[in-house]
């Protein structure tokens, strides 16, 4: 089987609907226009540049309708992009691009700097230089990085002067493979050293028929595209399947609560976000009066969505359908239908077209229903594996089924719902404690506005809990008042030990709060 050049079909059935606009300026740009650039970009790839096929261009830039057109170009071109993230230091960067190994290099003004560190000692590549939209805010380079353009990549000619020089001739990627790798996504990093999950055509074809399939998804949609793009979330939920079918993709630089409402209120018809998304969305000003006239699909993933927040949104007539997947995946396996979405609020529902899930126990052996076990996951929108990585392809991949190291169950009607992650799990007092239960819980308790759990060593017990609190503004909690309200809800073994307060959760770049960096923090218990 094949994959065909959606983006040029789309264009030669409706040459002049918009395809992706830049949320903040208005600009549009029709699937003829975008399908000319991306020929313009692949011609570069092949005719100037003169990569071969397989060959990698890592992009470090923001959001922008360019960074999708490059990634078109990349698919004409039969060039694999490695999508960087911008948020990383050149130091955590730097091994990212060692494992990729580049033969070209694109670049967000804004990250010149970080982009001249991480390629200092290493043989010169040819590059290109992204502009910002004007009236588009910027994103934010990474903490620590110098100001200022360098010299070494002063030479790098602008994108937009690129893609004029180049002939204007339309590419029509020819038929892939569905197991050739179209682009690399490296994990957050959050169990460890990030890995590059290989993103293949058939990938990307399988996960657009499960979004269809999922959310109902047509040409008719308009999507804010909330995610960065150098994750599954920016790129898969759902910008590529948005283009698969025609519809239109808004596209925002940088998140920003105020800008993803007032689209919300006016074009939107289709919108994914994270819980932090979804979180800092209803904690603006507007959202008390906020209507969504158009929108048709609510869903989110990437995290444990607490029920209280749900439940927020669901007095607004909304009902978000939570969903699970993984960049390994695709990233679509769960979406609830909105009717199992509202009877079961935070089950994930059954898997989705084509994906096959088990759970299964330590020994391996499977689960019966509403007994705990590990996730387990097959079908076409699984990752071959990771880049330049067989060690962890194998960890990882084994007998056909991908170990997901999440904790689920599913219910007497097969529907699943995720536990939590096994390595978020402690043990305390020979118990297992499963931190999003606890964190659902704080989310509940009036004055906590954000809230994580980790396990700590404790002499007596092991491990036990350490809350880490954002409290409203306004709101004043102190440990006893947080450990009453669980102990009266809560097994005694699950109540936290310790609760700490900040003024803000670590998150990684998807939303996700970073655990790791609170249990380096925490690691005492204080």
């Amino acid at each position: 089987m094949y994959v065909v050049d959606w983006l040029h079909k789309q264009a030669q059935h409706h040459p002049d609907r918009p395809a992706l606009v830049d949320s903040a300026s208005g600009e549009a740009r029709s699937y003829r226009q975008v399908n000319e650039r991306a020929s313009r970009f692949a011609e570069l790839l092949i005719a100037r540049w003169r990569l071969p096929p397989g060959a990698r261009v890592a992009v470090l830039a923001g959001n922008s309708a360019d960074y999708l057109e490059m990634l078109y170009g990349c698919a004409k071109a039969g060039v694999v992009m490695v999508c960087l993230n911008w948020r990383l230091p050149a130091g955590e960067l730097a091994p990212i691009v060692d494992d990729a190994q580049p033969q070209a290099f694109v670049c967000g003004e804004e990250f010149l700097a970080v982009a001249a560190t991480v390629l200092a000692g290493r043989a010169p590549l040819p590059g290109l230089v992204v502009r910002g939209a004007p009236g588009a805010k910027e994103a934010r380079p990474a903490a620590g990085t110098p100001p200022g353009r360098h010299r070494e990549l002063s030479a790098w000619p602008d994108y937009e002067a690129a893609l004029e020089s180049s002939s204007g001739r339309i590419v029509e990627m020819p038929c892939r493979p569905m197991d050739e790798a179209w682009y690399l996504l490296y994990t957050s990093g959050t169990t460890g050293k990030p890995k590059g999950v290989i993103q293949t055509y058939g990938m990307a074809f399988f996960n657009a028929v499960h979004a269809m399939l999922a959310t109902k998804l047509s040409g008719d949609d308009v999507l804010l595209a909330a995610l960065p793009f150098f994750h599954t979330g920016g790129l898969n939920l759902y910008a590529n399947p948005i283009l698969f079918a025609g519809g239109t993709v808004v596209v925002m630089r940088q998140f920003d609560a105020g800008e993803a409402l007032r689209w919300l209120e006016t074009e939107i018809t289709q919108f994914l976000g994270v819980p932090a998304v979804y979180l800092f969305i209803a904690q603006h000003p507007r959202f008390a009066d906020a209507r969504f006239a158009k929108m048709r699909h609510w869903s989110a993933g990437g995290s444990p969505m607490p029920l209280a927040l749900l439940e927020t949104w669901a007095k607004k007539g909304v009902t978000i359908c939570f969903g699970f997947g993984m960049t390994e995946t695709g990233p679509t396996v769960f979406i609830p239908d909105e009717a199992t979405a509202r009877a079961k609020p935070g089950s994930v529902g059954k898997p989705v077209g084509t994906m096959l899930t088990r759970v299964v126990d330590a020994q391996g052996r499977d689960c019966a229903a509403n007994e705990r076990g590990e996730l387990l996951i097959k079908g076409p929108g699984v990752t071959p594996g990771y880049w330049n990585n067989a060690e962890a392809t194998q960890a990882a991949i084994r007998d056909g089924w991908l170990h997901t190291g999440d904790v689920a169950y599913f219910d007497d009607d097969g529907d699943y719902w995720i536990v939590d992650r096994l390595k978020d799990m402690f043990i305390s007092g020979g118990e297992n404690v499963y931190p999003a239960e606890i964190e659902n819980l704080l989310y509940r308790m009036p004055g906590v506005a954000e809230a994580a759990v980790i396990g700590v060593p404790d002499p007596k017990w092991v491990e036990v809990g350490l809350a880490v609190i954002v409290l409203e503004p306004g709101a004043w909690l102190d440990e006893a008042s947080v450990q009453a309200y669980c102990r009266e809800r809560l097994a005694g073994y699950k109540v936290p030990r310790h609760v700490r307060f900040v003024d803000a959760l670590p998150r990684t770049p998807a939303g996700k709060v970073e655990k790791p960096a609170l249990r380096q923090r925490y690691a005492g218990g204080t």
